[in-house]
């Protein structure tokens, strides 16, 4: 088996994978809990949470056009920061992904049950999982091309359910615009940057995009803007065409009912298949990056050397998919509130992105051979900017979060804490088999270095 990945995903593959992993559950299953948390503003609370997501692009831009290889935040972070930090930062990622699986698993289930109400939700949640790990087993050629396919379709369903909806708003739907206060408002906000998470996907897979510098950077572009216009558009029609209270009585499957409002029979029945295709690209982008960041973990030692191996015919690191399939079916059998995973992936992305946009900012200092390369070099005025940025709005939301729910948070940390003590366990264990994890950690593999142009 090799340990060699292929470099065959395209611009239009990238695009799926964010646009596939942004707009997935949260859209469909979260939007009526948060309607009846700040009622007919939640399409403004959907807006200003994409500030966040525009200085996760702008730091993902620079890290993409510099480091185009598997894994990238967490190589960033650990070779330009710490060990300890990138390995903080890896398991902020597992705690968000099988979070967000858990999520979009449920959520296919309730829209399929909606239609099949004898169905067996959890077996519905379980299959959907096994299926898309073997897709990412068969290969990243045949997910590009699942995924350009769910994503297409589900895009063209969310244009016909904003773009019809306009003309059938209720001016009655719109007012008081913030029936719970501000303060519920900002809490929304803070919640509904879980509907961003996607970005940071990319840069997991960076190792196998055809022209990384110029193709990742392109499709963060691209994907920014698509998502934001969708975004916007969705949810202001659904609070417009069904009362936002109503809403969260209904729960995950609101959507369809706002749709029948205005809609014929057949056309929500596809805005049902749009929804559950826009879970299931998050599933498969999911499973893609899962297995690329425990393939990192694999080249540096902090699980056995043995996962690192890939398919000799597709190419895909068959034994990571196969640990991050199993991670999230474990996920979905012990679920808790969907609110609750979308919570703990709040708190991991905060951690992830602030310790990567920290990371990219030392880059220059840090890695003077790396950065001259760079396709996007900043000026400095404009890398302060962006890594101010990042801090900032990632520790408001990040104590939003908390003041949400504050039990949760202590659960997130007591996982963190776990990982940490794994971390020193490992590394006593290497320590004993004559191996300084740190150092190894430190140093960049000849193969990274090959891709980078720096051997």
């Amino acid at each position: 088996m090799s340990g060699e990945l292929e470099r065959s995903l395209s611009l239009a593959g990238c695009v799926g994978v964010i646009v596939g992993m942004v707009i997935g559950a949260s859209i469909f299953v979260i939007i009526p809990t948060l309607a009846g948390m700040t009622g007919p503003s939640l399409y403004l609370a959907y807006v200003i949470s994409a500030v966040p997501a525009i200085f996760t692009a702008l730091y993902l831009i620079q890290l993409a056009g510099a480091l185009p290889v598997t894994g990238s935040n967490y190589v960033a972070v650990t070779r330009w920061m710490s060990p300890m930090a990138g390995f903080s930062v890896s398991i902020a990622a597992v705690i968000a992904m099988i979070s967000t699986n858990c999520i979009v698993a449920w959520g296919i289930a309730e829209y399929i049950a909606s239609y099949l109400p004898n169905v067996s939700k959890i077996g519905v949640a379980i299959s959907v999982v096994l299926a898309f790990g073997l897709i990412n087993y068969l290969g990243v050629k045949i997910f590009e091309w699942v995924q350009v396919l769910m994503v297409a379709l589900l895009i063209l369903a969310m244009l016909i359910f904003g773009i019809a909806g306009l003309f059938h708003i209720n001016p009655a739907y719109t007012k008081p615009f913030f029936p719970k206060g501000l303060g519920s408002f900002f809490m929304v906000v803070a919640v509904a940057t879980f509907s961003w998470a996607g970005f940071i996907a990319i840069t997991e897979v960076a190792g196998e995009v055809k022209e990384p510098r110029k193709n990742i950077p392109l499709s963060i572009i691209f994907s920014l803007i698509i998502i934001m216009v969708i975004y916007a558009l969705q949810t202001y029609v659904f609070t417009g065409t069904l009362l936002w209270s109503k809403a969260a009585k209904i729960g995950p499957t609101a959507v369809l009912v706002s749709a029948r409002n205005f809609l014929p029979g057949w056309l929500v029945t596809y805005i049902a298949i749009a929804a559950i295709l826009a879970m299931a690209t998050t599933i498969n982008a999911i499973v893609l990056m899962g297995a690329r960041e425990m393939l990192a973990w694999s080249r540096d030692y902090l699980i056995p050397v043995s996962f690192n191996r890939t398919h000799e015919r597709f190419k895909t690191p068959y034994l990571t998919v196969s640990l991050v399939t199993v991670f999230s079916i474990f996920g979905v059998i012990f679920a808790a509130s969907l609110e609750k995973y979308a919570l703990m992936v709040i708190f991991a992305l905060m951690i992830i992105q602030s310790l990567g946009a920290t990371a990219v900012w030392l880059m220059p200092k840090r890695a003077p051979e790396i950065y001259s390369k760079a396709l996007f070099r900043f000026s400095p005025f404009w890398r302060w900017f962006t890594w101010i940025g990042c801090v900032t709005t990632f520790s408001l939301i990040f104590l939003f979060g908390l003041l949400a729910d504050i039990k949760t948070g202590i659960i997130f940390f007591i996982i963190m804490l776990c990982g940490v003590f794994y971390w020193y366990l490992r590394k006593f264990y290497l320590e004993k088999q004559g191996l300084c994890i740190e150092d190894k950690m430190k140093q960049f593999a000849e193969a990274t270095l090959g891709e980078l142009g720096l051997k």
